[in-house]
């Protein structure tokens, strides 16, 4: 029998907590339901409402989509649940970008797919090679697989670049899957449209109202592609698993991305991540021989290096362990939840999230005092 690996990211993020939560949505308490709707199942694919407006936020005239090109799942664990199923399977290789969330490679890897992580230049801000991408690829591989923006670091793949990659699978007709769950969460000038909007007709976007759109008691993801095959194997793969999302859910997350809610909702979620960015930069200058990151670009988490007086990478998962123990703050330990053997093990790294600058500059407050009265971890 198979050995599933523990998802290490959240085993260590559910412990208890004062710290590491986000809770950036509004009360959307009002005006969310249709009264006359019926607690039934509901249907397979999700709402006709919620669907159409996930197809336009989708769109472009490159890729006129409908609600049939989307599909409902409960949270975008889901979506990539299923979509990793549909496009790989023992005998074919992909190629997925490191560090990211570990579904998108840990689950190929457990159903026995050929598995090369395209790492990211640390050094570089987190960029990402395409000419190094195109020399991972082999006969056998199926899917290219991205995380726009980047969870942890924050990086975020351009237009252009999405481009090379969407040209350098053209060649080769390979999927390429994108999980865009922190989506439309930029910092940046550069706000690189849904995968799918680009029009590869190979191409797949995950998404979620958990993280961009501060939601995540609702369980609702989302899979939108203009591919119908891979939409319907999707569709076919979900009859094993859930038969619908919640009524209430769809109803409500339709209301959530309605043109008279997103914005809202959209320009709160990033003032607070842009506000709590200001507030990190402040800590990292005042303790730049202690720590170093990367200013993420997109997304609501930041990834930190911790260093040791000497210089050094502080092991992370110490460092982690003492901070919740003796302050009562939680971050996730870079290197052991998204770190892998062989490649970057991102040593010394935590994550932070992006939310409630209030509480983000105590705990900072705390942090400082924390790293400064030793010396190594």
């Amino acid at each position: 029998m198979q050995r599933a690996e523990p998802f290490k990211i959240d085993r260590w993020s559910h412990q208890e907590r004062k710290f590491a939560s986000m809770q950036l949505a509004p009360d959307a308490s009002h005006a969310t339901l249709d009264p006359n709707l019926k607690l039934t199942y509901g249907t397979l694919q999700g709402s006709l409402r919620l669907r159409e407006r996930l197809a336009k936020m989708h769109s472009s005239p490159k890729a006129p989509l409908t609600a049939d090109n989307v599909v409902i799942t409960p949270g975008a664990i889901m979506a990539n649940y299923l979509v990793l199923a549909a496009i790989c399977g023992p005998d074919n290789h992909i190629v997925c970008q490191y560090p990211t969330y570990g579904q998108l490679y840990l689950l190929p890897r457990y159903n026995g797919v050929d598995v090369s992580l395209w790492a990211m230049d640390e050094n570089d801000n987190w960029s990402s090679d395409v000419a190094e991408l195109a020399s991972m690829i082999k006969p056998n591989t199926k899917a290219i697989i991205i995380n726009n923006p980047n969870n942890p670091t924050g990086a975020v793949i351009s237009k252009d670049k999405l481009e090379e990659i969407l040209a350098l699978a053209r060649e080769r007709d390979i999927v390429v899957f994108s999980d865009e769950v922190y989506s439309p969460l930029f910092h940046t000038s550069s706000r690189p449209p849904p995968l799918v909007s680009l029009g590869y007709s190979h191409s797949i976007s995950t998404g979620s109202v958990s993280k961009a759109h501060g939601l995540p008691g609702l369980r609702v993801g989302w899979v939108v592609s203009q591919n119908a095959e891979i939409l319907q194997r999707i569709t076919t793969l979900r009859d094993y698993t859930t038969t619908s999302v919640s009524q209430l859910d769809d109803s409500v997350a339709a209301f959530a991305l309605s043109e008279e809610v997103l914005p809202q909702l959209l320009e709160r979620n990033l003032k607070t991540c842009a506000e709590s960015i200001v507030i990190l930069d402040e800590f990292i200058k005042r303790n730049a021989r202690r720590c170093r990151w990367a200013k993420p670009d997109g997304a609501a988490t930041a990834f930190v290096q911790i260093l040791n007086e000497d210089g050094s990478a502080a092991d992370d998962v110490a460092f982690s362990k003492q901070l919740a123990e003796q302050e009562g703050i939680v971050v996730l330990p870079g290197g052991h939840c998204f770190g892998d053997a062989g490649v970057n093990g991102l040593k010394g790294y935590i994550r932070l999230p992006l939310g409630q600058p209030m509480l983000l500059d105590a705990a900072l407050e705390t942090l400082e005092k924390f790293i400064h009265n030793q010396t190594h971890f």
